[in-house]
């Protein structure tokens, strides 16, 4: 594991235990790279228990593709996802959150340290909402909410709850982010402030499974969900693939969250061959060829490949100004479009 430089002294004793003894934790996903994340979180003294969320879209699929025989020594998995019942009869020394925006997760932290001391915390990363979470969390109040979401009065009152007690962790040492994902420098220093800390890993364990299968002799495409998910209209990111499909036929690796009819519509191409995976591109993609070219629009597999594979190229089309539905912030439009270029993680 690789960690940034933080100014928080209790951040290391914070995880540090007496010999002999093992730590006890629990990591709530709800998404195939919050799944991969915590197994990339998790540390060799330490007895994990993961509980995935099995009616998140995709997780299914996932969980059934997945082999358990893949999980590091001392971690345990259950298709159940976050409960309080769980942390109030197996307290936790850590709790590993996926999605910190989730209500699910909210409910859980809420009713079992309503007035206990919460342990420490490590955010995983969640795509690219991660960066929403962290700048949340780095602001001195605000609920903790996905951009574009509007919460009932009661839900919103338990996401601010459970963000102002997350931010309290940071200057106890006791708030970390574990990411694969490049960090501006700003948010870096911002989040560091607080006293939280930042470790970082390039998917060592993942690297490690037999899961790369055969590599596709047709260009690899990624999948976006930006049309499912409203952001960009349909018919421009058909004209994107179309420019695809002019230089031959492409290898499409659909997006859990495409919709149904758009896929089976796009399958009708004879230059398409769709590759419908239980498991994410990133356990099918390891280990390319040198020569290789991923074409994407921003993603989080994107950049995830990019660490996984740092010989191929990762062609990423900026989205342009008129494919957006403006259903989105300019924000959000603007950190989707950063992403086509690195930032900078270390200095």
């Amino acid at each position: 594991m690789m960690t940034t430089n933080s100014k928080s002294p209790g951040a290391k004793n914070s995880r540090a235990k007496s010999k002999g003894s093992r730590r006890k934790s629990i990591a709530f996903v709800e998404s195939p790279l919050q799944f991969l994340s915590a197994l990339e979180a998790h540390e060799p003294d330490e007895d994990m228990l993961i509980r995935a969320r099995p009616n998140a879209k995709g997780m299914t699929s996932f969980l059934d593709a997945f082999d358990t025989a893949w999980l590091p020594k001392n971690v345990r998995l259950e298709r159940e996802g976050a409960k309080p019942g769980v942390l109030r009869k197996q307290p936790p020394d850590r709790i590993y959150i996926g999605d910190a925006c989730s209500g699910q997760v909210h409910k859980a932290l809420s009713l079992a340290y309503l007035e206990r001391r919460m342990p420490e915390v490590v955010i995983l990363d969640d795509g690219l909402a991660t960066y929403s979470t962290i700048e949340i969390l780095t602001a001195k109040h605000g609920p903790l909410v996905r951009p574009r979401q509007k919460l009932k009065t009661s839900r919103a009152i338990m996401a601010a709850h459970v963000a102002d007690r997350l931010r309290g962790l940071a200057p106890l040492g006791r708030l970390r982010w574990h990411t694969a994902l490049p960090a501006s420098k700003s948010l870096r220093k911002n989040f560091l402030k607080a006293g939280a800390e930042i470790t970082r890993h390039r998917f060592e364990h993942l690297q490690t499974l037999p899961t790369g299968g055969s590599h596709p002799r047709e260009n690899p495409v990624i999948g976006s969900s930006l049309v499912a998910d409203g952001l960009i209209h349909e018919d421009a990111y058909r004209s994107w693939l179309e420019g695809l499909l002019a230089n031959g036929p492409i290898t499409y690796y659909p997006h859990r969250r495409e919709a149904d009819e758009f896929l089976a519509d796009l399958d009708r191409d004879e230059r398409v061959r769709i590759k419908h995976v239980g498991l994410p591109i990133e356990l099918r993609l390891i280990n390319l060829p040198p020569d290789s070219i991923i074409r994407s629009l921003p993603s989080t597999a994107a950049i995830s490949l990019s660490v996984l594979n740092p010989d191929v190229t990762i062609n990423v089309t900026e989205i342009p100004t008129e494919w957006w539905t403006g259903s989105s912030a300019d924000s959000l439009r603007q950190s989707l479009n950063a992403q086509s270029v690195k930032a900078d993680v270390d200095s």
